[in-house]
């Protein structure tokens, strides 16, 4: 992998929560993606690797969600998973509009993107549609040695793992003037870090909320909340679906089947499935 899993985790907080999606525009090429894509019967959707509990090992809660869409629309979901690049646009680039240069790519659409007005605008060449989840930033902890996290006092005393090069690390090395650096133990992967609080070695770990859910797995021993820091605590924003800007029917059909997904309770079943609260977009 180029770069590691906690780079991707940073490019995908992404300011606000830009919820209201424009209309797509017409396209007789994206009639034609349209027609192609029912005439094969698969529906092609690319996914992060090593992105547990969403996409890993060929499993997870988009991985479910990707082939229960493609089941409404009337289609066979057919799985492509990638390495994260150097940043979203990369990604993008590699995966929904133009292709890998090793030969791989584009697919149909992409799982797991932001959703979110102020970069919507600035992509002339891909859609974000069909939010289906809201993230934010979180601290699974041991409530044998933290009694609540009303605030981050406990984490002068105590050792706090963060991933490497993410927003926790950069918040916990300055947040309230410093006071948390010395507590403060870095991880190549959340594994890493998860496997450090589960052993001891530190009282808590701040991640994505999701993955923390997903890693701890509803054991009451590690119960997972919102970072009390005012900075992350404002930072959420829905993730998605990105596919190439101009496949109007494809995207109105993603939308309706989502949005049926959504009404009916089967987005949340499934994420619970792998242990993530569902949170409404």
């Amino acid at each position: 992998m180029k770069t590691d899993i906690g780079a991707q985790r940073r490019r995908l907080l992404l300011a606000g929560a830009g919820l209201a999606l424009t209309g797509l525009p017409a396209s007789a090429e994206g009639d034609e993606v349209w027609a192609g894509v029912k005439k094969s019967g698969l529906l092609r959707v690319a996914f992060y690797k090593d992105f547990a509990p969403f996409s890993n090992e060929g499993k997870g809660s988009d991985v479910d969600i990707a082939a229960a869409l493609a089941a409404r629309m009337g289609l066979k979901m057919s799985p492509m998973f990638f390495d994260a690049d150097e940043n979203m646009g990369d990604d993008l680039r590699n995966m929904v509009w133009k292709g890998h240069y090793m030969g791989y790519g584009p697919a149909d659409m992409m799982m797991h993107a932001p959703v979110d007005r102020e970069y919507m605008a600035r992509q002339d060449k891909v859609e974000f549609l069909a939010p289906y989840h809201r993230e934010r930033y979180a601290i699974a902890y041991d409530r044998r040695r933290v009694d609540n996290l009303e605030t981050m006092a406990p984490f002068e005393k105590l050792p706090c793992g963060v991933v490497v090069d993410t927003l926790p690390d950069s918040l916990m090395l300055s947040a309230d003037g410093g006071r948390y650096r010395s507590q403060l133990k870095h991880y190549k992967t959340l594994a890493e870090a998860m496997a450090a609080l589960r052993s001891g070695e530190v009282a808590g770990v701040m991640a994505l909320q999701g993955e923390l859910e997903g890693a701890v797995a509803g054991d009451a021993n590690f119960p997972v909340g919102p970072a009390p820091i005012a900075l992350l605590n404002t930072r959420q924003w829905p993730v998605g679906i990105a596919i190439r800007k101009g496949e109007q029917q494809l995207g109105r059909a993603i939308m309706e089947a989502m949005n049926a997904l959504v009404a009916d309770g089967e987005i949340e079943r499934i994420m619970a499935r792998h242990n993530v609260k569902w949170r409404a977009p």
